[in-house]
């Protein structure tokens, strides 16, 4: 048994896993940027900036993949790991290092322990960094949306603004009733022309119908003169999809304010499911990226057989197809509520780590 730890050798695995690393994270990067610019090219084809369109496009898919990258970061560590086990294979290294009294589970640890530390370091440094992109993204890509709409959620309450002809509306509703988006409580609607105040309503409870909004029991205040109304409908162009994917769009909270986040949510009376989704991602990330490690291994160096390249990728596609179905299968589950739903995303990182633990024990001929 020896009594010190080889740092020259774990130093150099590390070194080398590093190199691995960049070169999936180069491929899924460039990957993940030309989708969101093709993406980007179509939602800006109609828009009216001729002059700095290929600029615009590019800078808005840039800030918008670092998101993206965290998300797909336990792919990239999979791939890598394939490549960097196998790259020991094909180089006869994992004889000599066996040789030097050093086991299967050394190598395995080595790069997996290392990738669990990088995972702290994503979801404390990195996440901090890409949210505030994102956001920056949205607020981009509201200056161009057709309505001219913009929402905010403060402690307040939830705020719109649309713009309609030369009449801007100021929206604020304290909360929505039952989950429901269709059902907002206590909404007041400011309405003002040429930057003049004009009026403003007030109702205690609303139905959304699509581009209608029917106002239930409303008092209109107009020029000092309070004028009372059983029902009234507000055309609106307000998509309320989008006013979902505010709620719900997880990528602009970091590991930091999340929780802040989803307590104000709460208060406005959305359990904020999405949200819930990316706390617990966030939490089991690095835990996702050891067990990606130790799951290359079992097609790479804890088996007899040397394979081409190719096959030794196709392992990699398979498992990643796996991976992928098993945590939008769990994740679909949770949503149910058949599963309780921060356990439906530690399911798949449970199953892979048991079987992770259970290689890491194993003996080996």
């Amino acid at each position: 048994m020896k009594k010190y730890t080889p740092k020259l050798l774990i130093n150099y695995l590390i070194k080398e896993f590093n190199i691995s690393l960049l070169i999936f994270f180069f491929i899924i990067f460039s990957l993940i940027l030309l989708t969101v610019f093709l993406e980007e090219i179509i939602y800006f084809r109609d828009k009216d900036i001729e002059k700095v369109f290929f600029f615009k496009t590019l800078f808005l898919a840039l800030i918008k993949t670092p998101s993206l990258i965290i998300t797909m970061s336990p792919f990239i560590f999979l791939f890598a790991s394939i490549l960097f086990f196998v790259k020991l294979i094909k180089g006869n290294e994992i004889i000599g290092i066996n040789l030097s009294g050093l086991s299967h589970n050394f190598i395995c640890l080595v790069p997996a322990l290392y990738s669990f530390f990088l995972g702290i370091i994503l979801i404390l440094v990195i996440s901090p960094f890409s949210s505030q992109l994102y956001k920056y993204y949205e607020s981009v890509k509201q200056q161009y949306s057709n309505n001219d709409n913009l929402i905010i959620m403060s402690t307040t309450g939830l705020w719109l603004k649309e713009k309609k002809d030369n009449n801007i509306f100021i929206i604020r509703a304290d909360n929505i009733k039952d989950q429901n988006f269709k059902n907002l409580k206590n909404i007041s609607i400011y309405k003002f022309e040429n930057n003049k105040f004009i009026n403003r309503m007030d109702s205690k409870n609303s139905v959304i119908q699509k581009n209608k909004w029917i106002l239930k029991n409303v008092n209109i205040l107009n020029d000092d003169k309070n004028i009372q109304s059983k029902d009234f409908i507000y055309n609106t162009n307000i998509n309320l999809d989008n006013l979902k994917k505010f709620y719900s769009n997880s990528y602009v909270f970091s590991i930091w304010n999340i929780l802040d986040e989803l307590e104000t949510i709460r208060q406005r009376g959305y359990y904020g499911q999405e949200i819930v989704i990316t706390l617990n991602k966030y939490l089991s990330l690095p835990f996702f990226l050891f067990t990606m490690v130790i799951l290359s291994t079992f097609f790479t160096i804890k088996i007899k057989n040397k394979f081409s390249n190719f096959t030794y990728s196709s392992f990699g596609v398979i498992a990643g197809i796996v991976i992928y179905f098993l945590n939008d299968l769990s994740i679909a589950i949770g949503k149910s509520g058949k599963l309780p739903l921060e356990l439906s995303i530690w399911v798949p990182v449970i199953l892979i780590m048991t079987m992770s633990l259970y290689s890491l024990i194993k003996e080996y001929d």
